[in-house]
C-alpha cells in the first residue's frame, strides 16, 4: 500500500488538493482505495477529514491505514498533534480512529436557532 498524489482524469476536481499537498489517495495496486484530507492546520495542530472508503472496499484496513499514514506525516513535519471529527453515531470510525491512537476529547451538539417574527 501507498499513499499516492496521482489520480487519472475522473477525479480532476480533487488535483488542486491533491497537488497542494493536503488531500491524499492511498492505492493498492495501482487502484485509489481510500482518502483522507488534511482540513486544517495551525502551528501546531493538524486536522484530519474527509476519510472515504467506497462501500465495496470497507472493511480492509484501507481508512485506518491512510488517516494513520497522513496523521504520521503531519507529526513528522512538527505538528505537536492531529485532530478529527467523527460521527458519535458511527461506531466503526470511531473504534478506527482510536485503534491508531486518537481519543475522544469533547462531543458536540448542533442547536439550530430560528427566528420568530
Amino acid at each position: 500500500m501507498s499513499i499516492s498524489r496521482e489520480v487519472d482524469n475522473d477525479i480532476e476536481q480533487y488535483r488542486p488538493h491533491i497537488t497542494g499537498g493536503d488531500l491524499y489517495i492511498l492505492e493498492v495496486d495501482g487502484i485509489a482505495v481510500s482518502m483522507a484530507k488534511i482540513t486544517r492546520q495551525s502551528q501546531n495542530v493538524a486536522g484530519i477529514g474527509y476519510v472515504y472508503t467506497p462501500p465495496y472496499l470497507r472493511g480492509k484496513g484501507y481508512a485506518s491505514s491512510v488517516t494513520a499514514q497522513i496523521s504520521e506525516l503531519c507529526l513528522d513535519a512538527g505538528k505537536k498533534s492531529c485532530v478529527l471529527y467523527t460521527d458519535l453515531a458511527n461506531p466503526t470510525s470511531n473504534s478506527i480512529y482510536q485503534r491508531i491512537g486518537y481519543v475522544p476529547i469533547c462531543d458536540s451538539l448542533d442547536i439550530k436557532f430560528e427566528h420568530r417574527t
